[in-house]
């Protein structure tokens, strides 16, 4: 890898959790996983501390490592550290001698069952201070008011916040704003302009690359890659913070030689545009309420989304626009054509059909559709709170289905849009492409779209946002054809490096990945009627 020639992983894991997770049950699996991508050391921890015993978590973990060839000059432990240490016979002198045996700095807080503070560790910190500690948890495994306080108490003790995404960022930004001694890792970190937001307000000593889960594959490293910074604030990223942090120096180790048929990953990771016809299936364009965006107006959003897209290869994006879903959508469908208009052999919109409307929208399917602007449809019911299934969306579906239309809808667990609610429908209007915006969300989400997806030819799952599950997507990709795929960034509030990358280290052959990448999305718009 051209861009980032070191990588030291501040999330790394092993273990089997007691709710059965165990994405990488053992150290070999991490080093597997390690070599795949060329990460070339990796803070560990082990799960089972979630509920388990601390200091019992950390002699496997340390048995474990050392019993693994190769793992001591890679694996460098993250011990688990508890408040209740402080009443354990010789818990704070466990501690302390498990991390002088394996000569780490790094600890890991984890709340069991939600019933542990920082401000608790407040004694076990005191004991171990001389040994330079600094702390990796999880953003969630601690209140705004806990790390706030923790971090007033104690300056010279980092805190590394992991795994954020959209949501989370939003209080996680306040606490770095407010605290110095607050960190954060690139695992989860997939909004658009992430890395650089992040770099311009804080500084890059304030960011370290962490992977996530094992599904999420190298999205992580991709966007890392050709994020639009310094090669200094790279290398900061990389590995220069977690150095420091820990007083490591860290080689780089190549990454696997890639498999015959395996190119496009690689080609990803050294900057170049890919070749073909790439079509981004899923994008929007306006402002955002929940997002931490620099860019929130439609038409620096539209530069930043060529700029991207030229730099990737992405020859088209299909948008809704924000104004459409979230508030008026008339106006909002008529403002987006409008942006729209100069770049119209770049993109392609979505007429946002927001049920509660109807009324107002039904009457201008026509002069939506009259020109070459408009492809397909754009549902939200997660955030309207309208199931999929009200009858008011009725005049869209017959509409999409006389004209062959997509309609593009978000799904994901729960009451208003899983997949499985999309059955009938999908039986009902055959000639409508029905795409599963993010394939459904979490895990029951993704086996429910799989199903509809085996059942219906009509049916399309579609990439963006389908992170949030852990269900290999290689093993999605034995059971549903790629041609019942199509890829989708969510642009312009995820970062299109991120979910591309995500895609582009699946552990499948290019052959695969073509079809989904664009002559899926150009063989259902070739099936359009035009007026």
């Amino acid at each position: 890898m051209n861009k980032v020639p070191v990588l030291f992983d501040v999330n790394g894991s092993f273990g089997k959790g007691a709710a059965g997770e165990a994405s990488f049950a053992t150290i070999r699996d991490r080093l597997d996983f390690m070599d795949r991508f060329g990460i070339s050391r990796s803070l560990v921890w082990n799960v089972e501390s979630v509920q388990y015993h601390a200091l019992s978590s950390n002699r496997r973990l340390c048995d474990e490592i050392h019993s693994t060839p190769s793992a001591p000059e890679r694996i460098v432990p993250a011990l688990s550290l508890s408040g209740l240490m402080t009443y354990e016979r010789d818990g704070i002198a466990g501690l302390v001698e498990q991390m002088t045996g394996m000569h780490t700095r790094a600890l890991r807080f984890t709340s069991v069952f939600g019933r542990l503070t920082l401000l608790q560790l407040e004694p076990v910190i005191r004991g171990i201070r001389h040994l330079r500690p600094f702390i990796v948890l999880r953003h969630d495994q601690a209140t705004g008011p806990d790390v706030l306080e923790f971090s007033n108490l104690f300056p010279d003790v980092p805190l590394v916040l992991t795994d954020a995404m959209w949501g989370p960022c939003v209080p996680l930004f306040e606490l770095m704003r407010r605290r110095p001694n607050v960190l954060m890792d690139n695992s989860w970190l997939h909004t658009a302009g992430g890395i650089e937001l992040v770099v311009k307000h804080f500084g890059a000593e304030r960011l370290l690359f962490g992977t996530g889960p094992k599904a999420h594959n190298a999205a992580a490293v991709a966007a890392l890659a050709r994020a639009d910074i310094s090669a200094g604030e790279r290398r900061l990223i990389a590995h220069g913070n977690l150095d420091r942090l820990t007083g490591l120096s860290t080689r780089a180790v190549p990454a696997a030689a890639p498999r015959p048929g395996h190119t496009l990953w690689t080609r990803f990771l050294s900057g170049k545009p890919l070749p073909g016809d790439l079509v981004d299936a899923h994008g929007h364009i306006g402002p955002s309420g929940g997002y931490v965006l620099e860019a929130q107006e439609e038409k620096p959003q539209i530069r930043a989304a060529l700029k991207t897209m030229d730099a990737t290869g992405i020859r088209t994006m299909i948008v809704s626009g924000s104004a459409a879903l979230l508030g008026s959508p008339v106006a909002g469908n008529d403002l987006l054509a409008t942006v729209l208009r100069p770049y119209g052999d770049r993109f392609g919109g979505y007429v946002a059909f927001n049920p509660c409307y109807a009324d107002e929208i039904v009457p201008h399917f026509d002069r939506y559709f009259a020109g070459p602007l408009f492809l397909g449809f754009k549902t939200l019911c997660d955030y309207w709170r309208v199931p999929i299934t009200d009858k008011r969306f009725e005049p869209m579906w017959r509409y999409a289905n006389r004209r062959r239309l997509p309609v593009l809808s978000h799904t994901w667990d729960g009451p208003y849009d899983s997949p499985a609610m999309f059955t009938h429908l999908a039986k009902r209007y055959p000639h409508v492409s029905f795409l599963l915006g993010h394939s459904g969300g979490g895990d029951n989400g993704r086996r429910e779209a799989v199903a509809l997806a085996r059942q219906q030819p009509n049916v399309y799952l579609e990439w963006c946002g389908s992170f949030c599950s852990s269900v290999p997507w290689e093993e999605t990709l034995r059971q549903v054809k790629p041609q019942q795929v199509v890829f989708g960034t969510d642009a312009m509030g995820h970062d299109i490096h991120w979910e591309l990358g995500r895609l582009l280290s699946l552990d499948v052959p290019d052959a695969v990945l073509k079809p989904i990448l664009g002559a899926n999305v150009r063989r259902i718009l070739a099936l359009r009627k035009r007026l």
